[in-house]
């Protein structure tokens, strides 16, 4: 398991990485930054700095020498409340009226990152009280991946804008 937290972990510093070059790839770097791109971009960063703290947070009570149910009670509790302090923020600047009212916006990618920001905190949550749940390292991994794929989605959109924004005509 923590083997792939630990891939989750390069994978989040991988797509942090790679925003410098959508943010350079686009007009960004000269100033033009259009609103939609701005609120991709945050949720992004806010998504994949979420992953790669999620990713590390068991290492310490892994460490500490806790049992396996602690480690991932203690570690999902606290990851709830993480992705709630950096989600509200991330839902707060959203306006769902215009996303949906915007052409340029991918429906099915803004539902995922939707259903996967609502659904993680709360798999953490039930997996941190062992309702329903048997405070498995399985949900805690689901609930990061999820985060994770918000975080890609939120990427690829913003890549796949930056580059036909410099498609010229074809000649």
């Amino acid at each position: 398991m923590h083997g792939a937290l630990g891939l989750l972990a390069e994978l989040a510093v991988a797509v942090l990485g790679f925003s410098g070059v959508v943010a350079v790839l686009g007009h960004r770097a000269s100033g033009e930054w259009p609103e939609l791109d701005r609120v991709r971009f945050q949720n992004m960063i806010r998504l994949a700095v979420l992953v790669l703290l999620l990713s590390l947070l068991p290492l310490p009570f892994d460490s500490a020498g806790l049992g396996t149910a602690e480690v991932w009670g203690w570690s999902s509790g606290i990851g709830s409340l993480v992705c709630l302090l950096v989600l509200v923020p991330q839902a707060r600047s959203v306006s769902l009226v215009s996303i949906w009212s915007t052409p340029g916006v991918s429906k099915l990618a803004t539902s995922f990152a939707l259903a996967a920001s609502l659904a993680a905190p709360v798999l953490l949550a039930l997996n941190a009280g062992a309702i329903l749940l048997t405070r498995g390292g399985t949900p805690y991994l689901v609930a990061t991946l999820l985060l994770f794929g918000a975080s890609l989605s939120f990427f690829l959109r913003l890549l796949d804008t930056a580059m036909s924004g410099r498609r010229g005509p074809v000649a």
